[in-house]
């Protein structure tokens, strides 16, 4: 329900537009229909942290004024956590079209104000993975397991229901973009959710046998367990950056690569695009030509490289 406080704002804005400030234009956008009808609970809660962000910082800033310069200044205060920075510029960048939209300005200064480089998620490593399971709870280890085989995101992952499967195949909407899911049940996925008492209709619970209400949760514990093995990172954008859940999500994606199964048929199992499933692949891709390519490569002789080509060229020795 809207408060009387941004009915107010909202109103101000459609009598002055000249003198708009981002504290109206927030709530100009908040009353909107394109703000309302956001599908996702998630995603609004989120955009709305970030509006209530800009309003407090910038509020009495002029929506009119503002230059793409000011844009990369006013993300760049969250540089030293980018994911924060493009979450922000991600709203801004929203906020300014709305206000594009609506004549309170010609044009959108944010369009090209790039995100930061914030990195990747890689997938865990062998031996990473191995001491994560043996050092893990029995629910935590199951949403390991559930994450590695099924290629899914940590919200799905905890949303995951016993009906949701015949032992076969695991069948769900996965919540972010929609996709339907369907991923044939590795034995040990199988294994594990047999070991683990049910409590719910869900794979996973909490302590007092509900289902897990926030990612968050199971997040802290993945990060908890990564102390206990000693924090390992990797290097990303030149900073190390430790191993998290969706890291698993390329793990799944690798392995089905390596089975041969192509990228229309990985994205189906992990609900990913084509494009997301080439990006999350590529090192697998490199990996596996240079496999069939080793016993061609070892064979040869690589002291006649510097020799062959030379006489490709016509300067050997006469």
């Amino acid at each position: 329900m809207r408060q009387p406080r941004e009915d107010a704002l909202a109103d101000r804005v459609g009598r002055q537009v000249t003198g708009v400030t981002f504290a109206a234009l927030v709530a100009a956008y908040r009353a909107s229909g394109e703000f309302r009808t956001i599908p996702s609970p998630k995603t609004r809660a989120n955009r709305l942290r970030y509006l209530d962000l800009i309003a407090s910082e910038h509020g009495h800033r002029s929506v009119k004024a503002c230059r793409p310069s000011d844009v990369r200044k006013m993300r760049d205060v969250y540089a030293d956590t980018p994911g924060k920075a493009n979450n922000w510029l991600a709203t801004f960048k929203v906020l300014m079209a709305f206000a594009a939209l609506n004549d309170w300005r010609r044009d959108n200064p944010s369009t090209d104000v790039r995100l930061l480089p914030i990195g990747e998620h890689e997938p865990w490593p062998a031996d990473i993975l191995a001491r994560a399971l043996s050092l893990a709870s029995p629910m935590l280890r199951l949403a390991l397991i559930t994450g590695l085989c099924s290629g899914a995101r940590i919200g799905d992952v905890i949303r995951m229901r016993h009906d949701w499967h015949d032992g076969r195949t695991m069948q769900f909407t996965a919540a972010k973009n929609k996709a339907i899911v369907a991923v044939p049940m590795h034995p040990l996925w199988l294994e594990e959710i047999e070991k683990t008492p049910r409590r719910g209709v869900t794979l996973l619970f909490d302590r007092s046998g509900k289902p897990f209400s926030d990612p968050k949760i199971v997040q802290e514990r993945v990060r908890r367990l990564m102390e206990d093995l000693g924090s390992p990172t990797y290097l990303s954008n030149g900073r190390p950056r430790g191993y998290s859940f969706h890291g698993l999500r390329k793990n799944a994606a690798c392995y089905l690569k390596e089975l041969g199964l192509n990228d229309d048929q990985i994205g189906s199992i992990c609900g990913m695009t084509p494009d997301t499933v080439r990006h999350y692949t590529k090192r697998a891709r490199a990996l596996m030509v240079a496999r069939t390519a080793a016993d061609r490569i070892t064979s040869g002789d690589v002291l006649l490289i510097g020799h062959a080509s030379a006489a490709s060229r016509g300067d050997g020795d006469p």
